[in-house]
């Protein structure tokens, strides 16, 4: 197993890091600070990621998107992009993910329709409305129960689907050109075998968006609640079949979230390395010196990890798919920890709104929501990838 870097990859690597240094970080907190959720997205950092290819990425050459397929690199990409900032990367990390998943199982009229849309327009970002008001893990999981989890509902109109039903805190759901819908086309059914995948732009019929979700962290990104009133949407729009939604893998979301563990990381360290108590920083107190190590050693082996399934599951070598189902509980233990370790070191400037450190604090435990207690979410989620894609 190689773990060394093309040459490519190292200099996409550095124009993302970059970016994420000198664009996104100095501009977070004003963004992160506005009152109304519906003020918190940077449109001018998106433009700016857009001119460097960053957005478009993983969609074909052939369509003016920059041709990589290789998940790698779309890993150390939204790793970078997750050090500046982990909401504005996880808005970057959806359309990176779903175009790669639209290149891997849409049809070429779907893409000659969309691709362009996406790469010509610098705003374009996409979302996947998987998630309801009574159902999100359920929904990953594609429970066997019948007629549980999802109720968003599609159903067959000539040439047409008709659907009806609301998702809540999508990820871009208030900002995205083309929402993925998911939805059931048997209300009775269990999910695993009645969901379908649509291509919805955001201009149709009956699709309405309703509230921006204010959150306690990870502001930079939008999270809408969208609601589906007999939206009507070409049969055509469907990804592949009938019930036949794609199963996907988990490797950009845990990737976007090392990012933001070195960052913290970082600041941490730096700060340590000038605050004086007992004379001297408190760097090199013995406990405070111990801690710091222990946080480095929790990111660089949740980090060899994640590369390493990464690695397995592109090169079809000894993958094992529980263990990769474990890597998500694991980031979330040291996303808790090291929130509490800011606040238990940095004392004041931790909940101070003018440092970073609080920033940091609440992004860190808005990352943890929800998937620490599951396994379901190699099923299908945002930011995932096809494994069609990959691997043949």
């Amino acid at each position: 197993m190689d773990y060394r870097e093309t040459e490519e990859q190292k200099m996409i690597r550095e124009v993302a890091h970059k970016f994420a240094q000198n664009e996104i970080k100095p501009a977070s907190m004003e963004y992160d600070h506005k009152p109304d959720a519906r003020d918190t997205y940077p449109w001018a950092l998106l433009k700016k990621a857009s001119k460097l290819g960053l957005r478009t990425m993983s969609i074909p050459a052939e369509y003016g998107g920059g041709g990589i397929n290789d998940l790698t690199t779309m890993m150390l990409v939204v790793e970078e992009l997750g050090y500046g900032d982990n909401g504005f990367a996880a808005s970057i990390r959806h359309t990176i993910g779903l175009s790669a998943w639209m290149n891997a199982l849409c049809t070429r009229e779907q893409k000659d329709e969309f691709f362009p849309q996406i790469v010509n327009d610098d705003t374009f970002v996409t979302a996947y409305a998987g998630t309801e008001p009574n159902s999100g893990t359920d929904n990953a999981m594609m429970s066997e129960v019948p007629g549980a989890g999802m109720q968003t509902y599609a159903e067959k109109a000539g040439d047409e689907y008709i659907i009806n039903g609301a998702k809540h805190f999508i990820s871009n759901g208030g900002i995205a050109k083309l929402l993925l819908v998911s939805a059931r086309t048997d209300r009775k059914l269990p999910l695993s075998q009645c969901r379908s995948v649509f291509l919805v732009p955001s201009g149709t019929p009956g699709l309405t968006v309703g509230k921006h979700h204010n959150k306690l962290g990870r502001r930079l990104i939008n999270s809408g609640q969208l609601f589906f009133d007999n939206m009507r949407v070409p049969a055509r729009y469907m990804v592949r079949r009938e019930t036949d939604a794609a199963k996907f893998q988990s490797f950009l979301i845990p990737a976007t979230m090392i990012g933001t563990f070195r960052d913290a990381y970082d600041e941490l360290v730096a700060y340590c390395k000038v605050r004086i108590q007992g004379g001297k920083p408190i760097i090199r107190h013995q406990l405070v010196a111990a801690e710091i190590s222990s946080m480095r050693v929790k990111i660089e082996a949740a980090r060899a990890l994640l590369y390493r399934q990464a690695w397995c599951w592109q090169n079809q070598y000894e993958y094992d798919s529980q263990l990769t189902l474990l890597i998500r509980p694991m980031l979330n233990q040291i996303t808790g920890h090291m929130a509490y370790q800011i606040q238990e070191l940095c004392g004041a400037p931790g909940v101070d709104r003018e440092m970073r450190f609080e920033k940091l604090s609440r992004d860190l435990l808005t990352m943890v929501h929800g998937p620490s207690t599951y396994a379901g979410f190699v099923r299908g989620a945002p930011g995932y990838l096809p494994q069609t894609e990959l691997n043949g």
